[in-house]
């Protein structure tokens, strides 16, 4: 271990924290490399399957290797760090398994621009030198992500760090298509897939953004081929694939067009006489009602096309030029579009053509157009691996965080298509399948058992990749060590099932649901037993944060102005489950101003300690033996206590609900509440003056006690400034964590008798007449309580002093008598209070300021009178409208009620 992290000895400890909170300071010291060396998060099978203790497994979605820190990711790494953190700290075997992902056609477009920069393509490299450059530009670029994810502080087993490339994964990858295969899962085949005319390279699902876009609706008239002066019209966004048109369809039940159905049109330019067919697949109400049928150009024609044993015609390449033999060929798309439209009208096919704005996808890389493309690829069937994955989800084995995605993941589930697992890149792993001279396919694990199975060495591999997402469905079994369907190890006997899996609602289908199917396929279980699904976040205008629109904050700025802690508690704090979040910089001063008062508040209580406590040394002894189960406390010791435990309860409910951002209210609402404003403020009641030396050294013991133990249910989410001050709370060595530490739980400490909380409406209703009246909040006022009753009396007088303390005034019994004169009055729970206004404010002014406000609020009750007695609001308004009408007059005449009795008051 090097100098600098050497542990602390004894001495060294601090009695007191530095004077102000630097947060640079804090995460500094605290940094994930000086937990990562002292073993801090390491999660050992050994003593899970040997030790008997429950493990608790968090699965790192893998950021993409070429990706940089985002608040998505902080948002998402946060509360894993949350989940995990909190589980160790209640003496589970707590694993976190983070890793990247090598994200194919990311990556591969990354290194490909690089290389054009240097005049060089991959096509000049070749394959194999290609792959080097990548794997160097990994090596130099590819762990930023991580980096920066541990300035988060994230709590991961960094032993464990898996690239979906390593030799381990992609040996797992090779084993499941080939298991897959064999099991007639995955087969190879023809079908429409997203294509990418740029990257050249099919594409999933996830990788095409949905853009809106505003194209021409182009009308068409397609005469008939026996009477050509009967025409039928068809309206289409892509006129350039009337060259590869089949038929027309037209709704069976559509009268307009049933005595067509049948006969031959002849499509314009081609000049091909194609038929019209009945499918229910037409929306009568779209367009004409009539549609050309393009099977190589379009999934849902493609579907109608082998219905009616339509032919297939293609008339776009692959690199997004025509390919037809009707004078377009080698033109780009679009281009060639534009001059079909001047064809069509020179030619009189053309109707008409409207402005038209419709979502259209584009390659999430390359940011072109997808083109719709048909292909020979590789395919996984997954209807029968999606049945028991459905099962386990409709039988609560896996559960949803909100649980209305349940109804999201079955629709899809029971809608599911074949899955398009090949990619045309050289990044990636590639799919391992030979072919022979005779085009027979042979997939094995390797190049040698391939030719034993050909009975051939003239074998050629396959040249595509796997899709990325083939990776990642295996992410819960490979971050465990699993090489494929024979293997086994303890990891995987001790950690998995994983517990809880953190992401977004986007994959769902993507990656929630595929890995759901690995596990149950290849492990006969599920690979996790919870899914929280993250809030979308969104910036103060409810946008989506993009770099396009330019409000996207970067999280590492936001880090070096707020500090870690502060922006993991802010982003936490309003996220609420299952909503979406309003993110501005500026909402981190609420981390920061609370990070800032824990601080205070903790040298607070610490120069108590130093005040009534020789030294560490003697405060260590004391407070180790401490047990405040076997103590006795004044009024306000007893109320902390119990107020301690009530958020305790809280706090550990809203982790088994899933409710983050009610846990850290809970504990924010607790610590500025009921300790800082409340406890701390009657704490110097009870550390006055001649307060007997055992009394105050307890008393201190206790706000330590209590301080402590928010500072470890505070942990999980801010953990760098609760570990620098749990260490300055007794002499610990830097090898001790607050992170090993065990959470605090309910102990039953209940004061039950109300006695502080009667202090707490008391001091409030002082503090509220003071306002009232315009009095100082520090002029102290005479105050006379009257209780309301004999048996009232021990508990008004118990709590004099604190009110004197926390009210800032004055109080005394008055037991009979009648209400002094020119005092202000409120009755508290039966009590009455009596505020004498002598000597603390000018009470000609106060009439005067009394008298323009009840004239003021007079006003304004006249004039909401005179709205509703008006038969045209109150009769023919919206009913809610009236009902505010009239909440905002009964709140008028409350407020000048008081008004008057306060003018009352001053006028005795």
């Amino acid at each position: 271990m090097s100098e600098e992290h050497a542990p602390r000895s004894t001495p060294q400890t601090p009695f007191n924290l530095e004077k102000t909170y630097s947060h640079a300071d804090v995460e500094a010291r605290w940094q994930s490399s000086r937990w990562e060396e002292l073993g801090t998060f390491h999660a050992e099978h050994s003593r899970v399957l040997e030790g008997g203790r429950t493990p608790y497994t968090v699965l790192m979605p893998p950021p993409n290797v070429t990706g940089s820190l985002t608040l998505g990711h902080v948002l998402n790494h946060t509360l894993q760090d949350i989940f995990i953190r909190y589980s160790r700290m209640s003496g589970k075997e707590a694993l976190w398994l983070p890793g990247t992902d090598h994200a194919g056609i990311a990556t591969q477009t990354v290194v490909e621009k690089k290389l054009r920069k240097e005049g060089i393509s991959r096509h000049d490299l070749g394959r194999k030198d290609f792959l080097e450059h990548v794997w160097q530009w990994r090596e130099e670029y590819g762990g930023l992500i991580v980096r920066q994810l541990k300035r988060l502080g994230i709590s991961c087993d960094w032993r464990r760090n898996l690239f979906t490339m390593d030799e381990g994964a992609s040996e797992a990858v090779v084993s499941a298509f080939v298991a897959l295969y064999r099991d007639g899962l995955i087969y190879r085949g023809k079908r429409i897939i997203n294509w990418c005319p740029v990257s050249q390279t099919a594409l999933s699902d996830e990788e095409v953004t949905m853009k809106p876009r505003r194209d021409q609706l182009v009308y068409v008239n397609y005469a008939l081929a026996k009477d050509p002066s009967r025409s039928i019209t068809i309206a289409t966004v892509r006129p350039e694939t009337i060259l590869a048109d089949v038929a027309i369809a037209v709704n069976p039940n559509d009268e307009r067009y049933r005595d067509l159905v049948g006969e031959m049109v002849v499509v314009p330019i081609a000049g091909r006489h194609v038929p019209v067919i009945a499918d229910d697949y037409v929306d009568i109400e779209f367009g004409t009602g009539a549609l050309k049928i393009t099977p190589a150009h379009d999934p849902n024609d493609y579907a109608v096309a082998g219905r009616h044993n339509l032919p297939v015609i293609s008339v776009v390449g692959r690199d997004g030029r025509m390919t037809d033999e009707f004078g377009y060929r080698g033109m780009d798309r679009f281009d060639a579009r534009k001059k079909i439209i001047l064809d069509l009208e020179e030619l009189g096919h053309l109707d008409r053509v409207e402005d038209y704005e419709h979502n259209v996808g584009y390659s999430e890389r390359a940011d072109v157009v997808v083109e719709p493309y048909l292909s020979e690829q590789w395919f996984v069937k997954m209807k029968p691996l999606a049945e028991d994955a459905l099962r386990v989800v409709n039988d609560g084995e896996i559960r949803f965080h909100p649980p209305h995605w349940i109804n999201t993941y079955r629709h899809w589930m029971e809608n599911i298509q074949d899955w398009c697992i090949s990619r045309q890149l050289w990044w990636g792993h590639r799919i391992p399948a030979w072919y022979d001279p005779e085009g027979q396919v042979w997939v094995a694990d390797s190049y040698d058992e391939a030719c034993r199975l050909a009975g051939t060495d003239k074998l050629v591999q396959d040249e595509d990749v796997l899709d990325t997402w083939f990776s990642s469905w295996l992410w819960p079994l490979t971050t465990l060590g699993w090489t494929g369907p024979k293997s086994d190890n303890a990891d995987l006997g001790a950690f998995y099932p994983t517990q809880t899996l953190v992401t977004g609602p986007d994959i769902i289908f993507f990656w929630v649901a595929r890995m759901i199917m690995a596990g149950m396929y290849f492990k006969g279980d599920v690979p996790f037993r919870d899914v929280y699904f993250t809030s979308i976040i969104r910036d103060m205008k409810g946008r989506k944060l993009s770099k396009s629109l330019g409000n996207s904050p970067d999280p590492l700025k936001v880090i070096d102005t707020y500090g870690t802690d502060a922006l993991r508690f802010t982003i936490i704090y309003i996220a609420p489950l299952g909503q979406d979040v309003l993110f501005g910089e500026e909402k981190c001063e609420l981390g920061r101003n609370f990070a800032t008062k824990i601080w205070n508040a903790s040298r607070l209580v610490f120069m108590q300690r130093e005040k009534h406590f020789g030294g560490m040394e003697e405060f260590a002894a004391y407070y180790e033996g401490f047990d405040p189960s076997k103590e006795s406390f004044d009024l306000a010791g007893r109320w902390i206590l119990s107020s301690f435990d009530a958020m305790l309860e809280r706090y550990h409910s809203a982790f088994a609900q899933f409710r983050m951002n009610d846990i850290v209210k809970t504990v924010y609402d607790f610590f500025w509440g009921d300790y800082c404003d409340w406890y701390l403020e009657a704490l110097k009641v009870t550390l006055r003056e001649g307060c007997p030396p055992e009394e105050a050294r307890r008393a201190v013991a206790l706000a330590v006690h209590v301080l402590e133990g928010t500072l470890q249910a505070l942990h999980p989410v801010m953990p760098f400034i609760t570990e620098e001050i749990w260490h300055s709370i007794l002499p610990r060595t830097e090898a001790e964590s607050i992170a090993s530490s065990s959470l605090p739980r309910p102990s039953g400490c209940v004061s039950g008798d109300g006695a502080f909380e009667l202090v707490q409406k008391l001091v409030t209703e002082v503090r509220s007449l003071k306002a009232l009246f315009g009095v100082p909040p520090g002029m102290r006022a005479e105050v006379r309580l009257k209780p309301s009753g004999a048996d009232a009396l021990e508990a008004v007088e118990g709590g004099l002093a604190y009110i004197a303390q926390l009210g800032q005034c004055e109080p005394s019994l008055q037991l009979e008598g009648p209400r002094p004169a020119h005092a202000a009055a409120s009755v508290v729970d039966g009590h009455e209070l009596f505020m004498l206004l002598e000597g603390l404010i000018s009470f000609e002014k106060e009439r005067a300021r009394l008298q323009k406000e009840i004239e003021k609020v007079t006003g304004y009750v006249a004039q909401l009178e005179k709205k509703l007695s008006n038969s045209g609001f109150a009769d023919h308004a919206p009913r809610e409208v009236v009902e505010k009408e009239r909440e905002k007059l009964a709140d008028a005449k409350a407020g000048l009620v008081k008004l008057e009795g306060n003018l009352d008051v001053l006028s005795d």
